[in-house]
């Protein structure tokens, strides 16, 4: 993950220095939307899991600050709410839902036409502030709803790419640096049943809309 980071702010620091003998514009506001399937892998000593795809059509917005370096070149920042999470089933009775809620603060960099089609990639830190989670074993269902959880890992960096169109249309791939629940995480309370996961990497494609609301003077 460090390797990651460094190997993004080095490019960063490249572009902002090309940047400053191009021509610039406004500092502009983009409003975003974004509908989310995630999945992952969970592995729990003692356990054979199984993991199946979560949809997620809300609530996934942010507001983006964006500015252009040149017509080929730009960079985006902002703050952006999300609900990511994965579902496991722990055997055949016993099914995991678990979410959170996060604030996630976007750094990424736009190539292409910055007035059309473009593609964008970067490093999101989201911090978890909201879990979520819903037991079911034998089909009845216990949910417990916990703000700043200790049991899920509370900054959890993301890398991601995205591809948008000129009509503000985009589809993201994103995939977590860390693993999204603590190892010791002491969500399940069935007899037989150890729940203690050893890993749990997490992904997610998504389709969103983004639209420009407000441009800042220089």
């Amino acid at each position: 993950m460090k390797k990651i980071a460094l190997l993004f702010l080095l490019i960063l620091a490249g572009n902002l220095a090309i940047a400053q003998d191009a021509p610039t514009k406004p500092w502009y506001l983009v409003s975003a939307s974004e509908t989310i399937l995630s999945w992952g892998n969970v592995e729990a000593t003692g356990l054979d899991t199984k993991n199946v795809g979560r949809f997620t059509p809300f609530i996934n917005v942010g507001l983006l600050l964006h500015r252009d370096f040149n017509e080929k070149t730009g960079f985006y920042t902002g703050i952006a709410s999300r609900n990511v999470g994965i579902i496991t089933d722990l055997n055949d009775s016993i099914r995991m839902k678990q979410r959170v809620y996060t604030v996630g603060i976007p750094v990424a960099f736009k190539f292409g036409d910055m007035n059309g089609n473009l593609i964008a990639a970067g490093i999101d830190n989201e911090f978890a502030v909201n879990y979520k989670q819903k037991k079911y074993v034998n089909d009845e269902k216990s949910k417990t709803n916990i703000w700043f959880s200790d049991r899920t890992n509370i900054y959890l960096p993301s890398v991601f790419a995205e591809l948008k169109s000129k009509k503000g249309n985009y589809i993201r791939f994103k995939y977590y640096l860390t693993d999204f629940l603590k190892e010791d995480n002491q969500s399940v309370n069935e007899p037989g049943v150890v729940y203690t996961p050893t890993q749990s990497t997490m992904m997610y494609v998504s389709v969103g809309y983004m639209i420009k609301t407000r441009e800042i003077i220089k």
